[in-house]
């Protein structure tokens, strides 16, 4: 768990994108690009690392929290 909050902490966009996803729920790739005003390579990327630490889910093509990911970004938040 420590390390997963580590992870997270370790880059603001990261963060950011949990943060937008607890609070508006799912969104596409390309919206929480243009939300985050980052451009999309750095956010594919950066969705692409939080769903292989199963933080986040796609389904189709759109993304949202998974259970551990919720669980994270609480504890980020109060940190």
């Amino acid at each position: 768990m420590n390390e997963l909050i580590g992870f997270v902490n370790g880059n603001s966009i990261r963060q950011k994108v949990l943060s937008l996803l607890a609070s508006k729920g799912e969104m596409e790739g390309k919206r929480v690009s243009k939300t985050l005003r980052v451009v999309y390579p750095t956010i594919a990327k950066t969705l692409e690392e939080l769903e292989e630490k199963d933080l986040i889910a796609k389904k189709e093509e759109v993304y949202f929290l998974t259970e551990t990911g919720t669980k994270i970004e609480k504890m980020v938040q109060q940190i």
